[in-house]
């Protein structure tokens, strides 16, 4: 998107997140609210629906992904003691060979981050 546009588009949802507030604070219903201001519903309700995709794309933009870091773990857990790495969470295990490939175990990592 260029510059211009996203500046409108910005400007659009500042003006769009005004009336979603003014709404709230006068206690009207929509309807009520929409008939005084003289828009439909159903256009209050497509602002609305914009102003909450332009929130979660936020949210989603400025998400940082963790990053894998090296780890060398302590002498009494010497690579030629374990067998295995075993992750767990509330519902899944996974077991990983504790010399399987970084690409392997990136991948598991990226399953366990799935929703």
């Amino acid at each position: 998107m260029n510059g211009i546009m996203e500046i409108r588009r910005q400007v659009r949802l500042s003006q769009w997140s005004a009336m979603v507030r003014e709404r709230e604070e006068s206690g009207l219903s929509v309807q009520a609210y929409c008939r005084q201001v003289g828009i439909a519903a159903k256009t209050y309700y497509y602002r609305l629906r914009r102003l909450r995709e332009a929130a979660v794309e936020q949210v989603r933009s400025e998400a940082t992904q963790p990053e894998l870091v090296q780890f060398t773990p302590p002498a009494e857990y010497a690579v030629g003691q374990a067998q295995s790495i075993v992750i767990k969470t509330a519902d899944t295990t996974i077991e990983i060979p504790v010399n399987a490939q970084p690409d392997v175990v990136a991948a598991a990592v990226s399953f366990l981050r799935q929703p």
